[in-house]
């Protein structure tokens, strides 16, 4: 496993001929302060490359209130932390689910996606009687919405793909497999190379992050598999 100072090491012994450190990643200035800042953003843009990595996948599950039909991720907690929803990107929109408390989860079912316009016309207009839930949807606000609103209390899952990790001390550790984490180093010498103008830097980085990113795209994006017979 690569910490963020042990990474930004890694980095300066492949971009700079002379000199050691750092000591710390923390308010660094001049040079290595670049070094930080590369590799800190390398990790960031890697996360934010593709919007399915797998291991920025997670679930969240809620208790909803009577009437209420609104729930941010501030509201969720995920199921692993169980915790509040800190850091979110977005909504798997078919993978919501639920059940009447009371019923136990022995009956939990599906909830079917709406696109937001279509919900807002069914469910959001005029007087509307509260129900168990069927459908959902998300708003402009990025809150996931129940229609009907919840005429109880529910319990509701589903999976949510987290935001992106901001390093920041020095033994913070990027979160995809340690297996992979030498491609962020890769990156980072993109962005050296293209500072410095050094395109041999950018070049060898391209070179090798090649097989590495291949197998960090099998490994962590859905299979694609083949669709039912239409007959």
């Amino acid at each position: 496993m690569t910490t963020y100072l042990q990474g930004v090491k890694d980095l300066r012994q492949e971009t700079t001929d002379s000199g050691t450190g750092p000591s710390t990643v923390a308010s660094q200035t001049g040079e290595l302060g670049r070094l930080c800042k590369w590799y800190k953003d390398a990790w960031t843009s890697l996360q934010q490359e593709k919007d399915d990595w797998l291991w920025m996948r997670k679930s969240f599950i809620v208790s909803t209130t009577e009437s209420d039909g609104e729930y941010a991720y501030t509201d969720c907690n995920d199921t692993v932390t169980e915790t509040a929803i800190a850091r979110f990107a977005f909504w798997y929109k078919h993978a919501f689910k639920c059940y009447l408390t009371s019923g136990g989860v022995g009956g939990e079912y599906p909830l079917i996606w709406m696109p937001w316009e279509a919900f807002r016309r069914r469910y959001r207009y005029g007087t509307q009687n509260d129900g168990p839930p069927c459908h959902v949807s998300v708003d402009p606000l990025q809150q996931f919405c129940l229609g009907p609103k919840p005429n109880g209390i529910y319990v509701v899952g589903g999976d949510y793909q987290l935001g992106p990790q901001i390093l920041a001390a020095d033994d913070d550790a990027p979160e995809m497999p340690s297996r992979f984490h030498d491609l962020i180093m890769f990156h980072a010498m993109l962005k050296y190379g293209g500072s410095r103008v050094a395109p041999e830097a950018m070049l060898r980085a391209a070179t090798e992050a090649a097989p590495l990113r291949a197998a960090l795209t099998r490994d962590q994006r859905p299979s694609i598999g083949l669709g039912g017979s239409i007959a």
